[in-house]
């Protein structure tokens, strides 16, 4: 609360969890969160949704609203060679959703949305369609088997021979697809090729590696071999353990079905990004709209480099690339109000609006005693930490929001309230949570009951975290001990010292309110981001460290430019330090008041000394180098050549899953999948889910959602 105000003199009225309820079911969420009702949600979106995410199989199929017909008289002008891309630009400014909804309209709508605004093609590393437009869409659409295979019936060429290479290029050339489909055929053949080199060089005589006692490299292993896999011992003994390789691995996508997706390898999705941070620098004069869609190895930091690198981007949307988590939401939202303190000084356009959808977890696609749907992660993260976190990043993120005067982020229905909504959680919680936020901080000043008003809110904002980690009996006690001593005091307010906001000690670890150092109590926000950024499923970690790389003088424990909070929020968080050094205390042994000497004593200040996520945005490369510098270049080649052998190892270990299936014991070998977390399928679409480790709770799956959800109606929280 605010501590120097009077709001607490007044008469403080009863409230619990059942005064909460009452006050939902009467009324109306706050209209910056949603139009529809308590019953409408329940009713019409949330419990079917719940019910069927929680049967498999699973998709990750978005829906959309769309309206039933587009007027008339919208079409021509839509279609207008100047007009067209003028109105897409408003149209675009406004978010995915917003262009899906028109586009969606009809079949002609449809195709005049696509030809008025330059649409990237990432794997292909060219544009689909290119006109005079403001508005830059990064797009990876995604292919069969099938598809890819086509260009090798097309052209009827031999795949080692002159000829190939020589069409790849010429096409490459012309910008047409083709040229991705012949490429992309071609690296699976250097795949097998490098792994039949590296199979002779490190084969190991006493037999595959999980197999045995012994998991060192084989001794007779080349030096060559060391070399070119940096002395990465998994890596090595993969290759050793493999069966001898004289035709073509199984692990080579197009030897199987054609209907399944193709998958893009690391080492091309790292040269595709090459080159569209490239064109981006080239057409950084006029992008002022840029989406990114699924854009494969586009982390905060990538992003931060093209953002600063576009000085007249007022609009960024940023929609499920797998490496952005729900956390990086805090990043860069102070990576925005970074570069338009920067703008600001140049008299140039400010960010206005981030239509933002973090990557989101659907989990194992298949049925699986492991597969669940996290939302926010792919394996399970304890409630204690996750629920309080979850709630924490929203808190931050809004006020921040706010701050800047960003539009989009939390806009109803659009991308990021889509997200919040989508991830299994309490019942109405992230609707409750942020309807009690905006009536806190439109609370009338000079309002006689303001105090009352206050804290009500403050306890439905708090409601959707204390009901998932506390036990029920206690918050049905709620009044009046927790609500009038313990909720909203100046005891009860802790200070973070990874991130230095000071806010409830509910969006703290349980084990906070006893910890007997305050100065080391850390939020669970920045808890979250930090499991969030050490997830290593999809060879996340692997991906990171290529990236790493690319950024040599990164400071990852640097802080970045701390976004204003909105003033009105000061009651609920603040920012209480931006020390980061702790300098010894200057104790003294002197006379006490009773004539005995001892140590004087002394009190730890609190400030952010101890930052826990890598999420620094500091010293990072210049768009310009990336396009420009010759060092930088051939750092990227580097990386990409590094790619090949990350490449080379995945496919390595998909072909011993294979080779050594689970349920069979060939040769007195026993299965290899089993002896990996991922089953041996890393980054791709048999990949399984680490289990839950322990008897501790975790955070809800669509599945314990909904079992909540039941307990929650029958006391009719």
């Amino acid at each position: 609360m605010d501590f120097d105000d009077d709001d607490f003199r007044c008469t403080v009225t009863q409230y619990g969890m059942k005064e909460s309820r009452q006050r939902l079911s009467d009324g109306k969420f706050h209209p910056e969160v949603t139009t529809k009702t308590v019953a409408q949600l329940e009713n019409d979106t949330i419990r079917p949704a719940f019910k069927a995410a929680a049967s498999r199989p699973k998709t990750v199929t978005a829906v959309i609203e769309t309206s039933s017909s587009t007027p008339p008289e919208i079409v021509p002008v839509v279609g207008h060679l100047y007009l067209g891309p003028k109105i897409m630009e408003d149209v675009f400014r406004d978010g995915h959703k917003t262009a899906m909804r028109l586009s969606l309209t009809s079949s002609k709508m449809f195709k005049l949305v696509g030809d008025n605004i330059n649409r990237w093609d990432f794997c292909a590393m060219a544009y689909v369609v290119e006109v005079p437009s403001s508005v830059m869409i990064v797009e990876v659409p995604q292919h069969t088997i099938g598809d890819i295979l086509e260009a090798q019936k097309k052209y009827k060429l031999r795949l080692d021979s002159p000829e190939w290479k020589e069409t790849r290029q010429r096409l490459e050339s012309l910008q047409d697809f083709d040229g991705y489909k012949l490429r992309s055929i071609e690296m699976e053949q250097v795949f097998f090729q490098w792994a039949r080199i590296w199979r002779a060089e490190c084969l190991r005589v006493a037999g595959p590696y999980w197999a045995t006692d012994d998991q060192e490299i084989d001794p007779l292993t080349t030096d060559r071999a060391k070399e070119w896999w940096k002395d990465d011992v998994n890596g090595i003994n993969v290759m050793g353990s493999l069966e001898p390789l004289e035709k073509m691995w199984s692990a080579n996508q197009f030897e199987g079905t054609k209907d399944k997706l193709h998958k893009m390898p690391i080492s091309l999705a790292m040269e595709s990004l090459f080159k569209l941070m490239a064109e981006l620098h080239r057409a950084r004069s006029h992008i002022e709209v840029l989406h990114l869609h699924k854009v494969p190895l586009l982390d905060r930091r990538m992003l931060a480099i093209i953002l600063r690198g576009l000085p007249n981007v007022t609009m960024v949307g940023v929609y499920n690339c797998p490496l952005i988590h729900f956390g990086d939401v805090i990043p860069i939202l102070d990576l925005i109000h970074d570069i338009n303190n920067d703008r600001r000084k140049k008299n140039m356009p400010k960010i206005k609006a981030f239509d933002f959808f973090p990557h989101f977890n659907q989990g194992t696609p298949y049925a699986h005693e492991n597969a669940a749907t996290y939302g926010i992660s792919w394996g399970p993260i304890e409630m204690d930490i996750a629920q309080r976190g979850f709630y924490a990043i929203i808190l931050k993120a809004v006020l921040k929001s706010k701050g800047l005067g960003l539009d989009l982020l939390f806009s109803k229905d659009h991308a990021f309230m889509d997200y919040l909504a989508k991830v299994p959680n309490i019942p109405l919680g992230v609707y409750s949570f942020l309807d009690a936020v905006y009536r806190y901080i439109e609370v009338d000043r000079w309002a006689w009951d303001r105090g009352d008003i206050k804290l009500q809110a403050i306890y439905d904002m708090l409601k959707p975290v204390r009901v998932a980690v506390e036990k029920q009996k206690h918050v049905a006690h709620d009044w009046p001990k927790y609500y009038l001593k313990e909720m909203a005091t100046t005891s009860g307010f802790f200070c973070c010292c990874s991130c230095g906001y000071q806010t409830f000690m509910e969006f703290f670890p349980a084990y906070s309110k006893n910890q007997l150092q305050p100065h080391k109590r850390a939020c669970c926000a920045c808890r979250l981001q930090i499991r969030l950024d050490a997830e290593t499923d999809h060879l996340k970690a692997q991906k990171k460290g290529l990236l790493d790389k690319l950024c040599p003088d990164w400071e990852p424990k640097a802080f970045n430019q701390d976004a204003p909070l909105f003033r009105g929020g000061v009651g609920l968080i603040r920012l209480h330090s931006t020390e980061t050094v702790r300098h010894m205390p200057d104790i003294v042994f002197a006379e006490g008041v009773d004539g005995d000497f001892g140590w004087t004593p002394y009190w730890q200040r609190l400030m952010r000394d101890a930052k826990l996520p890598h999420d620094s945005l500091v010293k990072l490369p210049r768009l310009e180098d990336v396009a420009l510098d010759e060092a930088t270049r051939r750092r990227w080649l580097d990386v990409i050549a590094s790619a090949v052998r990350e490449d080379v190892h995945r496919l390595g270990i998909l072909e011993l899953r294979k080779t050594f299936p689970t349920g069979s014991k060939r040769k007195g070998i026993p299965a290899y999948g089993p002896t990996r977390e991922d089953g041996g399928a890393p980054d791709d679409l048999d990949e399984i889910q680490p289990p839950i480790p322990d008897e501790r709770r975790y955070f809800f799956d669509y599945s314990t959602a909904l079992k909540k959800a039941r307990e929650l109606l029958k006391e009719d929280w």
